[in-house]
């Protein structure tokens, strides 16, 4: 597992785990920094230490005009840089790669969300996955709303069946101020119940605000006084050792402070 861009051992959440159900995972922005840097190399790692279903499956979905072959090769790049390349395995890649697959697709057009759908029962068949469909959003908030009514249009928002689920992760940024995330959230709600709806932002889970709780509430000295009555705000510094590269057009619109 990726945290803080180190990774760590899954023996012990391996022992205590159970397999999740299957399911097909479709990433919409899959030839972006994020699914490389993050998602790919995390689902790679889960795959290798035997904590995803056999049938686990996942589809890019993007603008990028690229096929099958090169979506995986991608992929394989975007484990070894920033993976565990010690611990890569072409055995297990080989397998892995055969549960990847990606569509060309643009987010403003209803027919490539209806290619989508059809590629979905596909699988499913073949995979036999129960109906079961992840909608992973690594895209930036201004396509959002977009992606959100086609999904709507297309019925994708929808469960296949009484047993299977369909379910939505938001990454961060919700939108760029108070206003926006209050729309959006609007928006999402129209085509998903709470219950299908994950907000996350891997950055709530590094160990450098993960550790605010521990150093207040493990010093008798801090405890009394972190509270509202005599904090105004707290401030956390995440410097990174990494420059743009290619997330120039995010940082332009989203903004490195906001991010």
């Amino acid at each position: 597992m990726l945290i803080e861009d180190k990774v760590i051992s899954f023996d012990e959440i391996k022992e205590s785990s159970t397999i999740p159900e299957s399911c097909i995972m479709v990433i919409f922005g899959a030839t972006g920094d994020l699914t490389r840097r993050m998602l790919m190399p995390s689902l790679f790692q889960l795959y290798a230490a035997g904590l995803l279903s056999d049938e686990f499956t996942v589809i890019g979905f993007s603008r990028k005009e690229i096929d099958h072959y090169n979506f995986r090769k991608s992929m394989s790049e975007g484990i070894h840089d920033y993976g565990d390349a010690e611990a890569f395995k072409e055995s297990i890649w080989d397998k892995f790669k055969e549960r990847l697959y990606y569509i060309n697709a643009e987010f403003e057009n209803l027919d490539s969300f209806l290619k989508l759908k059809q590629e979905l029962q596909k699988h499913e068949k073949e995979r036999k996955t129960g109906g079961n469909r992840l909608l992973y959003m690594a895209v930036p908030p201004a396509v959002l709303p977009n992606i959100l009514d086609k999904l709507g249009q297309s019925g994708l928002n929808e469960p296949v069946g009484e047993k299977s689920w369909t379910r939505i992760i938001l990454e961060k940024p919700f939108g760029h101020d108070l206003e926006s995330a209050l729309e959006l959230n609007q928006q999402v709600s129209k085509y998903f119940s709470e219950e299908q709806i994950y907000r996350i932002d891997h950055y709530l889970g590094k160990e450098s605000v993960q550790n605010i709780l521990v150093t207040r509430f493990a010093n008798g000295i801090f405890e009394p006084l972190w509270n509202r009555n005599y904090i105004d705000h707290v401030e956390i510094t995440s410097a990174e050792s990494i420059g743009i590269e290619n997330r120039g057009s995010y940082y332009d619109k989203a903004g490195a402070l906001r991010d």
